[in-house]
């Protein structure tokens, strides 16, 4: 009897589900990810986790009717579609009266992505899948350590590109530079190119200010090429948004492979190598923050300061400035946009950011510069900051404009950099003339700086051989002036037995010598870096002159003075005769003086050998002096006998003179050093 009770019990109990169970999926269904009130995503799709544990949200779905009205009592399925180890409890779950149903996740060993899946039991086509990342538990020290790594490839990348570049072309830069920047907009194209092949307007922007110091620049002709310098970032970003970083690897190879060969092609294969590595870095950086990404942390931080862009402004400008790198700046940037965590309207005021902050390190830079340097980094300062405020106040209409235009993130963030540097070359371009008119009459000169020390030895420059050998160039010519100018004056304290001019003459060799040596250390600096074969004879050279110039201001100090001491102390003089051959020597050595200053001005093979010449002729007309004057001896001259040790030592030390001075020819000539 009870068992018959009991089995009518049951059937009546199936009946009833299976009513139910029509009922239900008698309806049409709809099986969604679950969302909040607002219609935001809380159904814990593509959490992190760590593994052996459980995710920190549960994964949820919802089952509703056609009107969105929640069912409930609708069994839901979850089962794990690439983990065996991985579970997730319930595996089947009974949605609630509002339509909802959960499992939790326990995650496997193992690092990697997974996916779930969730399906409606008696419905099976009614399916989702859900994906969740599972990193190592330390993957926050993982992150940071990929994000210091990134970022220093990214930078190394920057520096080897560089190097090669200026080994490869460094001279044809400068050639290009002097040769474009008489035209405007040849000297913006010259500017762009530069940059983009340094890949750092900061680099760029320290050539410049080398020239301009130097003065083989005027200060008109660099604004055109400053503008350009900022154009030229442009191009590095627009690679960057292109996500040329996924050849990174290939990029790398082929530049290693350029980079084992021989001179010249070994340069350009450290550029390309160097060029790899920058995209390599970008590639690793946006790596680091898949994480973040995933769980949405980093990207509520960031919509977090949507209402607040000044702030994210100031910070930017802040970071890009210790950085030195806008290009940095905005490549991070981009970064985060491929991962998702940030959007074009909290992109905006990180680019304007950027943008000035490369201007803000040019300008604390200056400080110590010269006037040159001060009103080139005011300038650039300048263009960025009018930029900045010209844009800052309509960021919103930017926002929808280059959204319009359409392209993923990444690409409106490069476009906005793009827009923002071509606006500022249309505002500038046709102003650098009143610009260039104002800033020289704003920045007040500077005191005539004193000729004792080195001015042109630049150590920021090290890395640059090229520029530095110019900048090394420049500081021997001012040695040879003054070199030149002791042995001009030195004459004429025999003439007029003047004391203090003696005295000067004295003093200017122990500036000579100081320059001598602060020479000889910045070109042992530079031999340091990998140089090209030419770069290394220039080198060899400017050694070589910088010693035969010391050593000609010796001879004028510590010989010809001597000589000009005695003569004012015992008050003889010369023969008439006699001295006339002696200013008429020292005028034509003094010819051959002017001869070699040039020659080192344009390192002209012809006038180096034509100086190379001189040697016999100073030979020559030295023998010839010593003979006249042993002649006038024969005669009984009083004059000639008195002064016939100074007179014939004097004679000797004009033709040494000319001696080191042909030897100035003979090191531009490469017959110096390593050379036969």
């Amino acid at each position: 009897m009870y068992k018959k009770l009991i089995f009518v019990f049951l059937l009546i109990v199936v009946i009833c589900a299976n009513e139910v169970g029509s009922s239900v999926t008698s309806q049409n269904l709809l099986l969604e990810k679950a969302k909040d009130a607002l219609g935001n995503d809380i159904s814990g799709n593509r959490q992190i986790g760590v593994p052996k544990s459980e995710l920190s949200k549960p994964i949820l779905v919802s089952v509703r009717d056609e009107r969105g009205k929640g069912i409930g009592n609708v069994a839901v399925r979850f089962r794990m579609l690439n983990d065996d180890i991985a579970d997730c409890n319930p595996k089947v779950s009974f949605t609630s009266s509002d339509g909802y149903a959960k499992c939790i996740v326990q995650t496997g060993r193992e690092p990697g992505e997974f996916l779930l899946e969730a399906e409606v039991v008696e419905e099976p086509a009614k399916r989702l899948i859900f994906s969740y990342s599972v990193f190592s538990k330390a993957w926050v020290l993982l992150l940071f350590i990929q994000l210091i790594g990134g970022f220093s490839l990214f930078f190394f990348g920057f520096r080897v590109a560089s190097k090669g570049l200026l080994k490869s072309a460094g001279d044809r830069l400068r050639e290009m530079l002097f040769r474009f920047t008489k035209n405007r907009l040849l000297g913006l194209i010259s500017g762009a190119m530069l940059t983009f092949l340094l890949q750092s307007s900061t680099a760029a922007t320290v050539m410049l200010v080398g020239f301009l110091t130097t003065g083989l620049i005027t200060f008109i002709s660099v604004l055109s090429v400053l503008i350009g310098t900022a154009v030229g970032t442009t191009l590095t970003v627009q690679l960057i948004a292109f996500r040329i970083y996924n050849y990174s690897l290939l990029i790398v190879a082929f530049g290693f492979l350029l980079n084992s060969l021989k001179k010249p092609i070994r340069y350009y294969g450290q550029f390309i190598l160097g060029f790899g590595l920058i995209f390599l870095g970008i590639k690793i950086m946006g790596q680091a923050f898949l994480p973040l990404s995933l769980s949405g942390s980093l990207e509520k931080f960031f919509l977090s300061f949507t209402e607040h862009p000044i702030l994210i402004f100031l910070i930017s400008t802040i970071f890009t400035a210790i950085v030195h790198s806008s290009v940095a700046t905005i490549g991070i940037t981009i970064s985060l946009s491929f991962q998702g965590i940030i959007g074009l309207e909290q992109a905006f005021p990180v680019i304007l950011g950027a943008n000035l902050g490369t201007s803000a390190t040019a300008l604390l830079a200056s400080i110590k510069g010269n006037r040159e340097a001060k009103m080139y980094a005011a300038a650039n300062f300048l263009f960025k900051f009018i930029t900045v405020f010209v844009f800052f106040p309509f960021m919103g209409f930017w926002s929808r404009m280059l959204f319009s235009v359409g392209g993923s993130t990444a690409r409106q963030i490069a476009n906005m950099h793009t827009v923002f540097n071509v606006a500022l070359a249309i505002i500038f371009l046709p102003l650098i003339k009143p610009i260039a008119n104002l800033f020289q009459r704003i920045v007040p000169e500077g005191k005539e700086q004193l000729s004792k020390g080195p001015k042109f030895l630049d150590k920021g420059l090290l890395e640059n051989p090229a520029a530095a050998i110019a900048h090394t160039n420049r500081e021997v010519l001012r040695m040879a002036d003054m070199a030149y100018e002791m042995f001009a004056d030195s004459i004429d304290v025999f003439k007029t037995n003047d004391k203090d001019q003696m005295r000067d003459i004295i003093k200017k060799d122990d500036e000579l010598d100081e320059l001598e040596e602060a020479v000889n250390d910045y070109l042992t600096s530079i031999s340091q870096e990998e140089l090209t074969d030419y770069q290394s004879k220039r080198i060899t050279s400017l050694f070589f002159i910088s010693g035969e110039l010391e050593h000609i201001g010796d001879i004028v100090s510590k010989s010809f003075m001597v000589y000009a001491g005695k003569k004012i102390k015992e008050s003889f003089l010369f023969s008439r005769e006699g001295f006339r051959e002696i200013i008429d020597f020292h005028r034509k050595i003094g010819k051959n003086f002017s001869n070699a200053i040039s020659a080192i001005t344009t390192y002209d093979k012809t006038l180096a050998a034509r100086l190379m010449g001189t040697r016999k002729w100073g030979v020559d007309k030295h023998i010839e002096l010593h003979n006249a004057h042993i002649e006038r001896l024969k005669k009984g001259f009083v004059e000639t006998i008195e002064t016939s040790t100074i007179h014939l030592d004097f004679i000797d030390d004009l033709e040494r003179v000319n001696f080191h001075i042909s030897n100035v020819g003979k090191a531009i000539m490469g017959k110096v050093g390593l050379e036969p």
